[in-house]
């Protein structure tokens, strides 16, 4: 197989597993806005989520009896099923950094892909051709792609911070040193795999643009 068949081949090979990590760094995303509004709620409103997660547990358990009810509610472990959701969100967003920054680096290594390509098949610059992913792209980007994008950022960051402030609040309230330790270790994680999303997003893409025009 001559050169340029090996990079065409290994140029669509490559897009086949970017755009299928792409399609997973959305899921992820979205997971990551339901489960963090999800625990927002529960920290929001510690006594009656309390209730809502036992009544929905004795249904569930099929326990009518009120003793027993009454049992559940003071022995049920809502702090460590709050500490549980905390460390949920942590393997969602470390995910969703790396899942981020793998798309945003392979479509930077397809724009390599097609210069090259495109010098293979001596294709000149008025040729759109193996364009899609570097030239053309940045050329014909929506003007609103950064507000988008931007918008993502705040929507997750303002859900993260109601969660995590209200979270180690309850936690200083209760006073239980253990999830208070605990949920500020993996709070402060949380933030900077936030942050390190957010720049590696926005450095890789100004890069990715300045290589490509």
């Amino acid at each position: 197989m001559a050169k340029p068949e090996l990079l065409v081949s290994h140029y669509q090979k490559t897009h086949e597993v970017t755009l299928e990590m792409w399609k997973q760094r959305n899921r992820l995303f979205l997971y990551l806005l339901i489960v963090v509004g999800v625990a927002s709620f529960l920290a929001l409103g510690p006594q009656e989520a309390h209730s809502l997660l036992v009544d929905m547990l004795a249904k569930i358990l099929d326990i009518s009896d009120n003793e027993r009810i009454d049992e559940l509610r003071t022995s049920f472990p809502y702090n460590l099923i709050q500490t549980l959701l905390l460390i949920v969100v942590f393997y969602l967003m470390v995910n969703l950094y790396h899942r981020s920054r793998f798309v945003i680096r392979n479509y930077m290594y397809l724009g390599f892909l097609e210069k090259e390509i495109r010098q293979e098949l001596k294709l000149s610059k008025e040729d759109a051709a193996f364009t899609r992913e570097s030239r053309f792209y940045w050329r014909t980007r929506d003007s609103l792609a950064w507000l988008v994008k931007w918008a993502f950022f705040i929507l997750l960051g303002g859900l993260l911070a109601l969660f995590l402030g209200s979270r180690i609040v309850c936690d200083v309230t209760n006073g239980e040193i253990f999830f208070i330790i605990v949920d500020l270790a993996a709070a402060a994680l949380i933030v900077v795999f936030y942050v390190g999303y957010i720049f590696s997003s926005v450095r890789l893409e100004q890069e990715s643009q300045e290589m490509s025009l």
